[in-house]
């Protein structure tokens, strides 16, 4: 007499053909979802790298600009005229550094006293143009360069208007009372640009201080 129940030693081709198809479903599901994580993450690579040159460019000055306020011999920074090299007199962020560091690639031994100032130029990014005051013929000299981000296009001027009591970002930087000097702005604007890729970073100007600690 025959069980009831007869024990199945295997698969009939109907089920081995309804197994593969369900398999390569599953497949083609895993591929697709794999694909869109990968070009999602490939996709924000170079926004994630942009954002950390960003970070990285924008420390960078914020620590120069820090140096330069601290000690008793510190200049602290500020605006000031001057010559572009083509005869040209323009308004640029300035500051001294007793020890310029990284910043500056000698091509003799390093020299203290070294005077900075800072500007953009179209294609090369922020400069840092620089030279020792205690550099031979210095007024003969050509003045050292050193890029520290050539995706910066700008910088901008943050000023407090006293009398509408509110914040103003400003092109071009402004000039005090009377016109004869430059009024210092409490804040930087750095604008990054490479593609379409877009960042703003702000740095606080640091006000001038004895002591050693960080302003």
């Amino acid at each position: 007499m025959k069980p009831l129940l007869a024990i199945r030693r295997g698969f009939t081709l109907l089920e081995m053909l309804v197994s593969l198809a369900l398999l390569g479903i599953l497949m083609v599901a895993l591929n697709t979802f794999l694909f869109s994580m990968s070009e999602l993450w490939g996709g924000g690579r170079d926004q994630r790298l942009f954002d950390q040159h960003a970070r990285a460019a924008t420390a960078l000055v914020r620590d120069a600009f820090e140096q330069a306020t601290l000690g008793p011999s510190a200049s602290g920074v500020a605006l000031k005229d001057v010559d572009d090299g083509a005869g040209t007199i323009e308004p640029r962020l300035g500051f001294l550094l007793a020890d310029a560091g990284r910043l500056a690639d000698w091509p003799e031994a390093p020299l203290p006293d070294v005077d900075i100032t800072v500007y953009v130029e179209e294609g090369r990014g922020l400069i840092f143009q620089w030279q020792s005051r205690l550099e031979l013929e210095r007024e003969l000299t050509d003045k050292h360069e050193t890029v520290i981000s050539p995706f910066i296009t700008a910088i901008q001027f943050e000023y407090y208007d006293a009398e509408l009591k509110e914040w103003k970002v400003e092109e071009e930087p402004l000039n005090d009372e009377g016109g004869t000097t430059w009024k210092k702005p409490a804040r930087i604007h750095l604008l990054f640009a490479r593609g379409a890729l877009r960042s703003t970073k702000i740095i606080n100007l640091p006000i001038k201080r004895s002591g050693a600690s960080t302003p």
